[in-house]
C-alpha cells in the first residue's frame, strides 16, 4: 500500500487516530500537489513531502509516482495550499513574568501549536518548569513547540535594605564575581543562553567574558552603562529591542552627552524620556551605519519586537473585550483591562512610545537594508501582546518596516535555525525535521496570511483544522479553569 487517501476535513483513518495531540506521530505522512515556499528561493508548485518517523522523507514532483511505500499512511490533498516551514518565536516569556508556570503549560503550548509556532526562545522564566516541558515534548507526552531557553534573566542585586528576589525568573547579580559565578551556574543546569537586562558594567563585562570563556551565547538588553558596540565587540549575539537597548542613542550625532545623561537620569531614577526624544532628533546617518557595520561584522543579530512596543503606544485605545482574553487567566485580565478611561497623563506616555515605536520601525528598516541579521519575537506575554497571534502581527511589522513577505518569513523561520547553529530546521527540505505550516493563502504576497492556518505539522504529526480548533479550545478551557482559587490538580 502507498497512503491512505484522506481529503481535507474528512475523518482520519484509524491508524492516524491513534496519534492523538501529545503522543509522537505514529502513521507516515504524504501532502500532495502543494506549493512549497521555503525562506529563499522561488516557490516549488505542485509538489508532494512524504513524511516518517518525525522527519521529511522525500520531496518530489506531485506526478512523479517514485514515492516511498509505507502501510496505512495518509495522503492529504493540499491543492491550492501553501507549505511554510514550521515559525519561531524567537523573545518569549512562557514561564515567568506573566506566565505562571502553573497554568501556562496548558493554557500557552496549545495556543502556540494551534498557531503554527512549533518553536520558541523563551527569554526569561523558570528554568526547572521549561526543562520538564521539554523533556515531556520530546517523549510525546506533551504537545508543543520546540523550547530553548535562558532560565533566570541576569538583573542587579537589589538596592540596600532591600529583599532579594525569590521569582525563579530572576537571578540577581551585584559584583563581577558574581556575574561570573551566575555564569557558571547557569551552565550547569542546562541554560541554552545567558540573558541580561540591566547590570551594570563591570557586571556586564564579567558575564561577557564568562560566556565566551563557558563557549554560551550571551544575549539580551544592552545595559545604560555600555554602547552598543562595546556590546557587539564583547559578543553579545543578540540585541533584544531596540528601545529598551537604547539603540537610537548609538544612532545620534550627540552619542557620548546623551549616554552621559542617560546615566545620570538612572542614578536619579528620573524619566529618561526627554534623551530619547533628543536621539531621535539628532539621528545621524553615519553613526547609524557605522554601528550596522560593527553589527555585521561581529554577527550581532537584533530582535526588533516591534509588534509589542505598537502595543504599548496603543493601550489606552485596547478594548476590555477583546475575545482574546479569553487565553489568560481572570486576573491577569483584571490587571490588563483599563481602570477606566485613559489620563492626561496616559494619553501623553502614549503619545511618546508612538515616536519610539515609529522610530524603531524606521531603525529596523535601515538594519536589514545594511544587512543586520533580524529575528522575529512577540515579547509575549507582555500586556495584550497574546502568545501564537502576536507572532503574526510581528512578521506584520516587520513588513511595514520594509522587509519583504519573504524577507518577514526568514525571519521566524531560517534566520532562528542559523541563529540556533540548527540543521534540522528552518526549511523544508528532505532530512529536516517535519514542522511545518499549511496555509490556504499565499504568504510570500501577503504576510497577513500566515494566520490562514489549514494544518501544523509538529515532528511529523498531523494536525488539520479541526485539530487546530480542539487546542484552542483546550487552551480557553485551561485558563477559564484558572478563574477560581482552585484549579483542577490536572493543571499544577
Amino acid at each position: 500500500m502507498l497512503f491512505v487517501f484522506a481529503p481535507e476535513h474528512e475523518p482520519l483513518p484509524a491508524a492516524a487516530r491513534e496519534s492523538s495531540p501529545g503522543s509522537p506521530a505514529k502513521i507516515p505522512l504524504a501532502i500532495s500537489d502543494v506549493t512549497i515556499v521555503n525562506p529563499q528561493g522561488p516557490q516549488q508548485q505542485h509538489m508532494t513531502v512524504a513524511v516518517s518517523g518525525g522527519a521529511i522523507e522525500w520531496i518530489g514532483a506531485a506526478s512523479d509516482r517514485k514515492r516511498p511505500a509505507h502501510k496505512d499512511g495518509l495522503q492529504f490533498d493540499a491543492r491550492g495550499k501553501f507549505l511554510i516551514p514550521g515559525l519561531w518565536d524567537m523573545h518569549m516569556h512562557v514561564a515567568g513574568i506573566n506566565a505562571d508556570p502553573a497554568w501556562s503549560k496548558n493554557v500557552l503550548l496549545p495556543l502556540l501549536v494551534a498557531n503554527g509556532i512549533t518553536g520558541i526562545r523563551d527569554m526569561g522564566g523558570d528554568l526547572r518548569a521549561l526543562q520538564d516541558w521539554r523533556r515531556a515534548i520530546a517523549s510525546g507526552a506533551l504537545l508543543g513547540p520546540q523550547i530553548v531557553a535562558a532560565g533566570p534573566m541576569l538583573v542587579p542585586a537589589p538596592r540596600p535594605g532591600k529583599a532579594k528576589s525569590t521569582d525563579p525568573s530572576f537571578l540577581e547579580v551585584g559584583t563581577p564575581e558574581e556575574a561570573r559565578a551566575a555564569v557558571d551556574q547557569l551552565q550547569k543546569q542546562g541554560a541554552d543562553f545567558i540573558k541580561v537586562i540591566q547590570l551594570s558594567r563591570e557586571a556586564y563585562f564579567a558575564v561577557a567574558e564568562e560566556s565566551k570563556k563557558k563557549g554560551i551565547a550571551l544575549v539580551g538588553h544592552i545595559p545604560t552603562g555600555v554602547t552598543a558596540s562595546e556590546a557587539s565587540a564583547a559578543g553579545q549575539k543578540s540585541v533584544e529591542h531596540i528601545i529598551y537597548s537604547s539603540l537610537a542613542l548609538d544612532c545620534s550625532s550627540e552619542d557620548a552627552e546623551l549616554h552621559r545623561r542617560l546615566l545620570e537620569a538612572a542614578a536619579k531614577r528620573e524619566s529618561s524620556a526627554a534623551v530619547y526624544d533628543e536621539a531621535d532628533k539628532t539621528f545621524s546617518p553615519e553613526k547609524a551605519a557605522a554601528l550596522w557595520a560593527t553589527f555585521s561584522r561581529n554577527g550581532t543579530w537584533v530582535t526588533p519586537t516591534l509588534y509589542s512596543i505598537s502595543i504599548v503606544a496603543h493601550s489606552p485605545q485596547q478594548s476590555p473585550d477583546d475575545p482574546l482574553l479569553a487565553y489568560v487567566p481572570l486576573a491577569l485580565q483584571k490587571e490588563w483591562r483599563p481602570a477606566g478611561p485613559p489620563s492626561q497623563k496616559e494619553l501623553a506616555d502614549a503619545a511618546w512610545w508612538q515616536r519610539q515605536y515609529e522610530n524603531d520601525r524606521r531603525l529596523t528598516g535601515e538594519m536589514h537594508r545594511a544587512g543586520v541579521r533580524l529575528l522575529a519575537g512577540s515579547d509575549s506575554l507582555d500586556r495584550y501582546v497574546f502568545p501564537g497571534s502576536s507572532l503574526h502581527y510581528e512578521l506584520r511589522e516587520l513588513v511595514a518596516a520594509g522587509l519583504t513577505p519573504q524577507n518577514a518569513l526568514q525571519t521566524a523561520t531560517q534566520n532562528p535555525a542559523e541563529f540556533l547553529s540548527r540543521k534540522d530546521t528552518g526549511m523544508i527540505a528532505a532530512g529536516r525535521r517535519a514542522d511545518m505550516v499549511l496555509l490556504d493563502a499565499d504568504p510570500s504576497q501577503e504576510i497577513a496570511n500566515t494566520q490562514k492556518i489549514s494544518g501544523v505539522v509538529l515532528a511529523g504529526q498531523f494536525l488539520q483544522r479541526k485539530d487546530l480548533d480542539a487546542l484552542l479550545e483546550k487552551s480557553r478551557a485551561a485558563a477559564a479553569a484558572w478563574h477560581t482559587n482552585s484549579p483542577p490538580q490536572s493543571q499544577q
